[in-house]
């Protein structure tokens, strides 16, 4: 469906023309206007720091998940407000804006662009298309499969960024084969803007960034364990956590996968599978179709090929720059720690400088040119520039800038002094519990590393029955587009709005927050 071209003046708008339909159309504005008022007897509370940062913190992640404005405005709340109460000065606020972590999602998202560019996306979903044919629910099975794969190995992130834009290919063969509608007919709030994407292409999108969450718990080689690790005391080890994590991880896929089949794929019936039954008649000829369009698409240009091979590279330099199980060549420079935007960036930037161009490469790979022209890079900054979810990014970096505002305002400490005493020799229910719960209502705000960075360290203080289910309640990344770097980049390439992810993440938090804190209960003394 093609987007409505829209300019500023064109007005008036459609919602205006039609005053009844204030409460469908205007009840955001009332909101804004609602919501921090209704909260603002928070502001009495004591102590002052601690209750004006939740204060900020609950309106300004309602804003978000009501879609109550722009994403890319809400998401510089914080940078205004946290100064203005008084909890932390504009400079530090503005580097948590932009971590370590979130330079690498550029990175990851740059190097999607660059598939679609090159059309590698599309060769890799022909791929797919040949063992899974036209059925969505086999398409699920296979993306739950590869992505776990390539996160247990390299990187969530990257993995979750890398499967998006086959399985976009993948459902654009779909739609334009007539199997699978991939753009729904709701029309868009804002005027102008890329149409929502039907169920059963939500629960193919969501089946990325989900189980790249699950896959970061069973790896050795991947974060938040690392970190958990390192900042844990004792010796307690990576390995040890994936222990408590295994089960709780590979039961929470089997029911991730159908839950996402129940609730966006019809596998139960209900209205969704009415409409996919609706498209059976063009499975018949969407094999024929799909040979047609990869015989079009020809043989592998030296874009595509230029592009698989620094992706490869990518992928080895992220796999091998820490990976715990032996020493990665991050340990060659003593004293230095080079995060995961060296590797990342660092091979981003060949992206810009290595030409795409038969003529610069001729005498690297022997195949005559398809057409001779100009020396273009593998990717440029205008197909950058279009396709990068900007607003979704500047959201994530207010994710990690609540975890900064959280350590600085007190409020981590005032959780532990509060805390009844914990002498680490048994079992102190409640604070287990509490543990379970803070850690999942924090993993939800704002991504599992950066919590165990900055806000671990402190909730250790709190004795073992805490600080434990704490951490392993990290893994519980499911009901946000915040949540995890990989869930960023799924919503915004995809645009899928917060409520979707509560909607489709419920089920799984809450059959994770359940198992994981059995699981830490059962093993705690195993692994302390």
């Amino acid at each position: 469906m093609a987007t409505q071209d829209y300019k500023p003046g064109d007005i008036p708008l459609e919602e205006q023309d039609d005053r009844r339909l204030f409460c469908k159309y205007h009840y955001k504005g009332v909101l804004l206007l609602l919501i921090p008022i209704l909260f603002a007897p928070m502001l009495i509370g004591t102590p002052v720091l601690v209750f004006r940062f939740m204060y900020l913190t609950i309106c300004f992640y309602l804003i978000y998940i009501l879609n109550l404005m722009a994403r890319g405005a809400a998401a510089f709340i914080y940078m205004v407000f946290i100064p203005v109460a008084g909890i932390a000065a504009s400079k530090p606020l503005s580097v948590s804006y932009y971590t370590d972590l979130i330079f690498f999602v550029y990175a990851a998202i740059f190097m999607g662009i660059m598939m679609d560019s090159s059309r590698l996306s599309e060769r890799i979903a022909f791929f797919a298309i040949s063992l899974v044919g036209g059925s969505i629910k086999f398409l699920q099975i296979f993306m739950t499969i590869a992505v776990l794969i390539l996160s247990i190995l390299v990187n969530p992130t990257i993995s979750a960024a890398f499967w998006m834009k086959v399985s976009q290919a993948v459902i654009a063969e779909y739609d334009n084969a007539g199997v699978v509608k991939g753009d729904s007919e709701e029309k868009p709030y804002e005027v102008g803007s890329k149409p929502y994407p039907t169920r059963p292409v939500i629960g193919i999108f969501l089946t990325c960034c989900y189980t790249a969450s699950f896959a970061s718990s069973l790896s050795p080689v991947v974060n938040p364990n690392g970190v958990i690790s390192d900042v844990f005391p004792g010796d307690f080890t990576v390995m040890e956590m994936i222990t408590i994590m295994a089960g709780p991880s590979i039961l929470g896929t089997i029911v991730m996968v159908f839950w996402m089949q129940v609730l966006f794929l019809g596998l139960l019936g209900g209205s969704v599978k009415r409409e996919l039954a609706e498209f059976e008649g063009a499975k018949g000829g969407f094999k024929q179709a799909s040979a047609d369009r990869k015989q079009a698409l020809g043989p592998w240009s030296i874009h595509s090929i230029l592009a698989l091979i620094i992706i490869l590279v990518m992928f080895v330099l992220v796999a091998t720059r820490k990976p715990r199980i032996f020493n990665g060549w991050d340990s060659l420079s003593d004293g230095t720690e080079s995060g995961l935007s060296v590797p990342g960036i660092g091979v981003a930037i060949l992206f810009f400088a290595i030409p795409a161009n038969y003529l610069f490469c001729r005498y690297y790979v022997c195949r005559q040119p398809e057409k001779e022209g100009t020396a273009n890079s593998l990717l440029g900054w205008k197909a950058v520039n279009n396709n990068t979810p900007w607003g979704d990014i500047f959201m994530l970096g207010a994710a990690f800038s609540c975890v900064f505002c959280a350590n600085a305002s007190g409020f981590n400490k005032f959780v532990v002094d509060n805390l009844p005493s914990d002498d680490n020799k048994e079992l102190k229910m409640m604070n287990f519990l509490n543990g379970a719960l803070l850690g999942t209502l924090m993993t939800t705000l704002s991504p599992a590393t950066t919590v165990a960075k900055l806000t671990l360290p402190t909730m250790i203080k709190g004795g073992n029955s805490f600080s434990l289910p704490f951490a392993t309640a990290l893994h519980n990344q499911f009901l946000l587009p915040v949540s995890t770097p990989g869930n960023t980049i799924v919503a915004g390439w995809g645009n899928i709005r917060p409520f979707q992810f509560l909607m489709g993440g419920s089920v799984l938090a809450l059959f994770m927050f359940i198992t994981v804190a059995g699981f830490t209960a059962l093993l705690k003394g195993t692994v302390l």
